[in-house]
């Protein structure tokens, strides 16, 4: 078969698409994994681990989810509506700056100071990020590979010329995070004077954007409440360190289901797609199995790879997390029915139940089996919540288990046909 044929096939098809790139992604990720997690240490990813998981909540909080309501506002034809968004962000990144400029001054902690100081860059950058998804999807990807090439360039660099510090592993974030503000900018071609921001606009837009803030919140703290509670209990930093690397060996898991909930997003947006939701489910119930099984098998040498032997007492962490991916998975792929039917509530409920199960279990768990307890508490909390999006998305489709579950010959030939076009 010729090449550009092949090429054709790979770039036509959505979802084999969007797994090769996610792939790329992550094998730039593990490059930059190998050099960081050796040039920091299990000690030093710990403390990075706590600072990043209270950087991305406040962040996360910060943000008020103010960008959600743009697609909507284009939409309807808004006059100036990018201009309105942008000053409201800008104003945003003003206050957030002063604000934490003076608590830095103020707090005498290094973990505080950093976030006070890097969180509104990164609340800016998550603003930008999705602006530029919005009027230039493409133009995304370009940013996310020059922000990670980059950042897995100067993490190469340090790791031969610097003496391990946690400063240069924060100031890689910001990097990320100034090169996302930089080139969306530079690709919209805008930079509207925030000091004119129409904040009557302001506080209407505000009311879309909470419910948004809820659940991105909620949804971060099922997957960092483990390391802040750790942390919280006075678990030794080296052992937060061994935790968080099996805990990013793990999502290696979620590699089908993330790339099926990106093509679902557009696919749900148009009609409910039950048929292809229940095939998707299928499929990504066996090529899951195959990613947890290599995991286990390889998972020893990967982090022997990634991060030498002192991180070896990360692959128990590993293990035990892979028996939480599966159900995961399932809250990823049909929550994106749910966020697009406009089931946000729906979708909050479910999901701060399961946090909820995480904070109950891991204040029992971590203080009895430190790093293992976190794991077996998030296992928990991802079985709460791939449950219960299933089961209601069994009842009300009236879709038969064995639809989600059992692959038929029917099943393969239209993988196979689908593949072929």
């Amino acid at each position: 078969m010729p090449i550009k044929q092949i090429a054709r096939r790979i770039t036509g098809n959505d979802y084999v698409f969007t797994v090769l790139t996610k792939v790329f992604a992550l094998l730039i990720g593990l490059v930059a994994s190998a050099f960081s997690n050796r040039y920091l240490g299990p000690e030093l990813k710990g403390q990075l681990a706590g600072i990043n998981a209270t950087l991305t909540i406040v962040a996360i909080t910060a943000n008020f989810g103010l960008y959600q309501p743009l697609p909507y506002y284009k939409r309807l034809g808004t006059p100036d509506v990018l201009d309105k968004f942008l000053r409201i962000f800008l104003l945003q990144f003003i206050a957030y700056t002063v604000v934490g400029v003076v608590l830095a001054r103020a707090l005498h902690s290094f973990a505080i100071t950093a976030v006070c100081l890097i969180a509104p860059v990164q609340v800016l950058a998550n603003q930008m990020s999705f602006t530029i998804t919005v009027e230039d999807v493409k133009f995304k990807n370009v940013i996310f590979f020059t922000a990670r090439i980059t950042n897995t360039l100067i993490t190469i660099l340090a790791f031969y010329t610097l003496q391990p510090s946690l400063l240069v592993a924060l100031a890689l974030i910001v990097v990320g995070d100034v090169i996302t503000v930089v080139m969306a900018f530079y690709r919209i071609r805008r930079l509207p004077n925030p000091f004119r921001a129409d904040l009557r606009f302001l506080l209407k837009i505000l009311p879309f954007g909470l419910v948004t803030m809820l659940t991105t919140l909620m949804l971060t703290l099922n997957y960092k409440v483990d390391v802040l509670m750790m942390e919280g209990f006075g678990v030794p930093d080296a052992q937060i360190g061994y935790y968080t690397l099996g805990v990013s060996l793990a999502e290696y898991g979620w590699l089908i289901s993330d790339a099926f909930r990106e093509v679902l997003f557009s696919r749900t947006a148009k009609d409910d797609a039950v048929g292809e939701i229940t095939m998707s489910l299928k499929i990504n119930l066996y090529l899951t199995l195959v990613v947890i099984a290599g995991i286990v098998v390889f998972g020893r040498p990967a982090i022997y790879v990634i991060g030498g032997s002192e991180f070896l007492p990360a692959y128990g962490v590993t293990v035990i997390l892979l028996l939480g991916v599966l159900s995961m998975s399932y809250f990823k792929i049909i929550g994106t029915l749910l966020l697009a039917k406009g089931k946000k509530g729906t979708y909050l409920g479910m999901l701060t139940g399961s946090v909820l199960v995480n904070v109950a279990v891991n204040a029992v768990a971590i203080p009895a089996m430190g790093k293992e307890g976190a794991a077996i508490a998030s296992v928990l909390s991802y079985t709460v919540a791939g449950g219960l999006f299933l089961l209601y998305f069994l009842r009300t489709y009236g879709v038969p288990a064995a639809d989600v579950f059992v692959l038929r010959r029917a099943d393969v030939r239209r993988i196979l046909a689908k593949f072929k076009r």
